[in-house]
């Protein structure tokens, strides 16, 4: 059972996380412009304290097939948890996408986002977020046959003094958006 210390540092983490989305969703939109919304979110979590390690970066041209899915999938989602079925449904949603006869509606169709984290202990007992983000959008010059997956893969841990010099910082910019949301 979590100790309240490490309770804490589990609610700052997820304030960080909340922050960064937040942030993130303000500046771009994540469907349409993936690869700039995750960098924002990457640049608020360092920001705001947060260390981000073990990143995996890796661009992937393919045309998509379910074997291909699962090659992706199995090879990203971090052991030992499984494709939940949010990313099972990327794949049929980009194949389906794939078959629009319009090609601008194929276009603004078959771009999109996903996100998993999932929280974990590290070595000294401190809480971790595993985040794992994938951008898919069709190939510019193969656009009914190809796509272009971006995959990224990486560990956030906050540095505890970073995190509380900004801590007030990031209370505020929660509260604004806390606002913002009672209208």
């Amino acid at each position: 059972m979590p100790t309240k210390a490490t309770s804490q540092r589990y609610e700052d983490l997820h304030a960080c996380l909340r922050l960064a989305q937040l942030e993130a969703n303000g500046a771009h939109d994540r469907q349409l412009d993936g690869q700039r919304w995750f960098s924002r979110f990457l640049l608020t979590l360092e920001d705001h304290g947060a260390r981000l390690f073990e990143r995996t970066t890796k661009n992937i041209a393919c045309t998509p097939t379910d074997a291909v899915f699962e090659d992706v999938f199995s090879g990203w989602i971090p052991p030992p948890q499984q494709p939940n079925l949010k990313f099972k449904r990327v794949a049929s949603d980009i194949l389906h996408g794939l078959k629009q006869p319009d090609l601008a509606l194929l276009r603004s169709t078959s771009a999109s986002s996903h996100m998993s984290i999932a929280f974990d202990l590290d070595d000294d007992s401190e809480p971790v977020a595993i985040v794992f983000h994938l951008w898919c959008t069709t190939d510019p010059d193969a656009p009914r046959t190809r796509l272009a997956l971006q995959l990224n893969h990486l560990g956030v841990k906050l540095d505890t003094q970073a995190f509380e010099a900004r801590r007030a910082q990031l209370e505020s910019r929660l509260q604004a958006f806390s606002n913002l949301d009672q209208f």
